[in-house]
C-alpha cells in the first residue's frame, strides 16, 4: 500500500512539474473579480448627467452631482430666469423657461480647488434623456415601507450616491394598504399606519417635500386601473360628471393584486378618471410614477395600449414633469410605437431577482439584444431590465456571487437600461463592495452618456458575448460577457468595433489604463463575469486634468498629451494614473511656501509606450516633468524613469527637477536596465520573454534577450486564463490510466 501511494505522488508530481514546464494549469481558472475600491479625490469633480430634460413651465429640480471634500461652494451664473442655484447644496430649481436649449455653466469649489462643467437644459416635450437613476423600495419591503424607512433611504441617498448621479426615491407596492382608504372621489390616499404624515388630502405632499428639500425627485407605485371600493361606491370623479363605476370595467382584474379594475380608457369617463388621479399626484409633488399591471405576462404578454395612451395624456395635462415607468414584463419590440410615444421606461422581462426571480440574467441577455436590434426608439426612452437586488436586501445578503453582480451591472450600463437599486439604502455606509458597485463613476458615465446611444451586441461566441456603445466625443464603450463556469478569453477586434487608429483604452471597473492594445481588446474575463472598458479617439485628444492638480487626466492617444494638472491648490499633484503617451506637467503649487507639484504622468510610463502592470514592474517610458514651485516653496520633485519588466527595455532618464526659489533641484532617476527575454516571447505580440499568452497578449517590455527572464502579465490581463489539458492533459490520463489498471489487476483498493 506504502509503495503504491508512492507511486501516485509521484505519477502526480511528475504530471506537476511536466504541467509547469509546459506553462498551462491542469484545471481550467475561476477567478473572483476584483474592482477598484478608490475612495474619490479630495478636489472637487462634477459627475453625473450633462443633459436634463424638463416640460416648459413646470416646476424645475436637479442638483449638480459632485463629488469632492466637504464643503463645497456651487456656482451657475447666467442661470435662466425663474432659475437659481443653492450655493451649499448645488441644488438648481424654480420654474423651468420656455421651450428651448439653454446651457448651463456650473463652478464647483472646494478649499483644494475647482471643478467646471456645462449642464444642457432642454425645456420640451422629452424627459428622460438617460436614463433614471434611484432606489426603489419593493426588492427590501415588498409592501411594508414606513414613512420612517423612506426618509432614511433618501438621506443614505443624499450622501452616498447623489453625488455620483443618483436622485430618485420611489415608495413601491400597497402604500395604501393595509386600511385602503379612499377620498371622496374615490382615489387613494396613504396608510396613516405606515405613513404618519400624510393627513387628509395632502397625502404624500410631506414626504415629497422632505425627499425634495434634499435636492432629490420623488416616486410613487401604482396599479393600474380603478379602485375595486370606488366602483362598488360609485364614487364621483373629480371634476367632471361621471362616476367610477362608469369608468371601471369590471371583467377586466389582475391576476396578483385584488385591489383594482381595469379601466375603460378608451371612454370620457376612464379619461376623466386618470386626469383626476393625475391631478392629485402633480398636487403631492411626485415626479415619477411607476405604473404596474400594463401588460399581462401570464395572458399572452398582451399590453394594455388603451390604458397606456390615457396615463400619458393625464400626466400631460398635469403640467408637471412627471416620468412614467411601466411595468411588468416583458414587453414585445411589437409594441415599440406605443411604448416610445408614451413612457420614458418599460420592463423587458418579468420580475428580476437574486435568487427565485420569474426571470433570469439569460432572460435577460435575450431582452436586451431583441430590444438592441428594435428600430422606433428614440431619446428619453428606455428599455428597462428591472431593480438592481444588490447590496443587503431587506434582512438578507444578494445572493448574487460578486462576479455575477459585475456582470448585471455592466449589462444595465452598455444597454444602458434605468438603474433602480433595489437593497438597503442605509447599509451600503458599511458595505464599501455594493457602494464601489453603485458609485464607479467610469461605468456610471456609460449609461448615463448624454449621446443616450443604445449598446450593441458585436460578437458572439458560446456563452461569451461582445457589447459596445457609441458614447460622445467619439469615444466607444465595450463590455466583455462570460457567462460560463470557467473563465475564458473574450476578445474584439478594433475592426469589429468599427474604429482605427492608434487608440486609448481604458479599464472601467478598475479604473486604469491599458496599453498594449493596438489592434483590438483580448482579455481574460472570470466566470460569470464582465469587465468593461472605453476606447478613445488617436493622438492628440488627451483630456485635462481634473481641478486642483488632484484629478485624473485625460486618456492620452499615442503621441498625443495626456491631461495635464490641475489649478493651484495645497501641494496640487497632477494626474494618478500613469499611461503610454507623453509625460504630463508636473501640478503648479500653491503660492505661500507650498511645495511644488509632484511630477506628471510619465513618471511611471512615459511616451515610449511602457506597458502598466498590476503584478510586476513596467516596462520603462520617457518620464514626465517635474513640477514647478511656488514663492518660497521647496522644489517639485521629478518623475522618475519607468523600471523595466524582467526582460524589457530599461526607461529613459528622468525628467528635470522642479526649480525652487531659494533652493537647489532634485534630480530626474534614470530607468532601470532590461534584464535578458525569456526562451518563450510572447506568441500573441512583442512581448518580452516568459510564459507564451494564448489570449494573443503582449506580455513584458520589449523583447530581450534569449534566455530564462520571466513576464509580469501585461494590465490587460486579468486573473488567470481558462486553458484546457491539450496534449499535457492526455499525457497525464494516460499516465494515470496506465497506473489505475495495473493497480486494478493487482487487486489493490488504493
Amino acid at each position: 500500500m506504502l509503495c503504491r501511494s508512492a507511486v501516485r505522488l509521484s505519477l502526480f508530481a511528475c504530471a506537476l512539474s511536466l504541467a509547469g514546464a509546459f506553462g498551462h494549469t491542469v484545471f481550467a481558472a475561476q477567478t473572483d473579480i476584483s474592482i477598484s475600491t478608490t475612495a474619490p479625490p479630495v478636489a472637487p469633480r462634477i459627475l453625473g448627467t450633462t443633459v436634463i430634460g424638463a416640460t416648459p413651465g413646470s416646476p424645475f429640480l436637479y442638483t449638480v452631482s459632485a463629488t469632492g471634500q466637504a464643503p463645497l461652494t456651487f456656482a451657475a451664473p447666467g442661470l435662466p430666469a425663474g432659475l437659481s442655484i443653492a450655493a451649499s447644496s448645488g441644488t438648481i430649481s424654480g420654474t423651468t423657461p420656455a421651450a428651448g436649449s439653454y446651457p448651463i455653466n456650473v463652478t464647483v469649489t472646494n478649499g483644494s480647488g475647482s471643478a467646471t462643467g456645462t449642464l444642457t437644459l432642454t425645456s420640451g416635450s422629452t424627459l428622460a434623456l438617460t436614463p433614471p437613476m434611484g432606489w426603489n423600495s419593493y426588492d427590501s419591503f415588498i409592501a411594508s415601507v414606513t414613512e420612517k424607512d423612506v426618509l432614511a433611504a433618501a438621506q443614505a441617498m443624499k450622501t452616498l450616491l447623489q453625488p455620483y448621479g443618483w436622485n430618485t426615491v420611489v415608495i413601491d407596492y400597497l402604500w395604501y394598504d393595509p386600511e385602503d382608504t379612499i377620498d371622496a372621489n374615490g382615489r387613494w390616499l396613504p396608510s396613516k399606519s405606515k405613513f404618519p404624515s400624510a393627513t387628509g388630502s395632502d397625502g404624500f405632499k410631506s414626504i415629497a417635500a422632505q425627499v425634495h428639500a434634499l435636492g432629490l425627485s420623488f416616486g410613487i407605485h401604482l396599479m393600474r386601473g380603478v379602485p375595486r371600493k370606488s366602483v362598488t361606491a360609485n364614487s364621483p370623479i373629480l371634476n367632471s360628471t361621471y362616476t367610477a363605476s362608469q369608468a371601471g370595467n369590471t371583467g377586466d382584474t389582475c391576476s396578483w393584486d385584488s385591489h383594482m379594475y381595469g379601466v375603460n380608457a378608451d371612454t370620457a369617463a376612464g379619461k376623466a378618471w386618470y386626469d383626476s388621479i393625475y391631478a392629485q399626484y402633480a398636487d403631492w409633488g411626485v415626479d415619477f410614477v411607476k405604473v404596474d399591471d400594463m401588460m399581462n405576462p401570464y395572458g399572452g404578454n398582451v399590453l394594455h395600449s388603451a390604458e397606456v395612451q390615457a396615463v400619458h395624456a393625464s400626466i400631460g395635462k398635469t403640467g408637471r414633469s412627471i416620468l412614467l415607468s411601466l411595468s411588468p414584463g416583458p414587453n414585445q419590440p411589437k409594441d415599440v410605437a406605443i411604448l416610445n410615444a408614451n413612457a420614458n421606461m418599460w420592463r423587458q422581462v418579468n420580475d428580476f431577482w437574486d435568487t427565485n426571480g420569474l426571470s433570469s440574467i439569460s432572460d435577460e441577455f435575450t431582452a436586451a439584444y431583441n430590444w438592441s436590434t428594435t428600430s422606433g426608439i428614440t431619446p428619453g426612452h428606455w428599455p428597462d431590465a428591472d431593480m438592481l437586488p444588490l447590496g443587503t436586501i431587506g434582512s438578507r445578503a444578494c445572493a448574487f456571487s460578486r462576479n455575477q453582480q459585475v456582470m448585471v451591472m455592466s449589462l444595465w450600463a452598455i444597454m444602458p437600461s434605468p438603474l433602480m437599486f433595489g437593497g438597503m439604502m442605509t447599509k451600503l455606509s458599511t458595505d464599501s463592495w455594493t457602494l464601489a458597485l453603485l458609485t464607479n463613476e467610469e461605468v456610471l458615465a456609460v449609461n448615463q452618456d448624454a449621446l443616450g446611444s443604445r449598446g450593441k451586441r458585436v460578437a458572439q461566441q458560446g456563452s461569451t458575448e461582445v457589447w459596445a456603445k457609441d458614447l460622445s466625443g467619439g469615444r466607444k464603450a465595450v463590455a466583455l460577457f462570460n457567462r460560463d463556469t470557467q473563465d475564458a478569453t473574450v476578445s474584439v477586434t478594433f475592426a469589429q468595433l468599427g474604429i482605427s487608429g492608434t487608440l486609448a483604452v481604458r479599464d472601467l471597473w478598475h479604473r486604469a489604463d491599458v496599453t498594449g492594445m493596438t489592434t483590438g481588446i483580448s482579455v481574460n474575463v472570470p466566470h460569470e463575469g464582465a469587465l468593461m472598458y472605453t476606447v478613445s479617439p488617436p493622438a492628440g485628444t488627451g483630456g485635462a486634468g481634473g481641478a486642483a492638480g488632484t484629478g485624473t487626466g485625460g486618456a492620452a492617444g499615442a503621441g498625443g498629451a495626456s491631461g495635464s494638472g490641475g489649478t493651484n491648490g495645497p501641494d496640487a499633484a497632477t494626474s494618478t494614473t500613469p499611461v503610454s503617451g507623453s509625460g504630463g506637467a508636473g501640478g503648479a503649487s500653491s503660492t505661500g511656501g507650498n511645495t511644488g507639484g509632484r511630477t506628471g504622468t510619465g513618471g511611471m510610463v512615459g511616451s515610449d509606450a511602457g506597458v502598466g502592470v498590476r503584478d510586476g514592474a513596467s516596462v520603462g517610458g520617457s518620464s514626465g516633468t517635474g513640477g514647478g514651485s511656488g514663492p518660497g516653496a521647496a522644489g517639485g520633485q521629478t518623475s522618475t524613469g519607468g523600471s523595466s519588466a524582467n526582460g524589457g527595455s530599461g526607461g529613459a532618464v528622468g525628467g528635470s527637477g522642479g526649480s525652487a526659489a531659494g533652493g537647489g533641484t532634485r534630480a530626474g532617476v534614470g530607468g532601470t536596465p532590461g534584464g535578458s527575454g525569456g526562451s518563450n516571447s510572447g506568441a500573441g505580440g512583442a512581448g518580452s520573454g516568459g510564459v507564451s499568452s494564448p489570449t494573443g497578449s503582449a506580455h513584458g517590455g520589449s523583447a530581450g534577450t534569449t534566455s530564462n527572464g520571466k513576464s509580469t502579465g501585461c494590465s490587460c490581463d486579468i486573473g488567470r486564463p481558462a486553458m484546457s489539458p491539450g496534449a499535457l492533459g492526455l499525457f497525464i490520463l494516460l499516465v494515470m490510466g496506465a497506473y489505475r489498471r495495473g493497480k486494478a489487476r493487482r487487486g489493490g483498493i488504493g
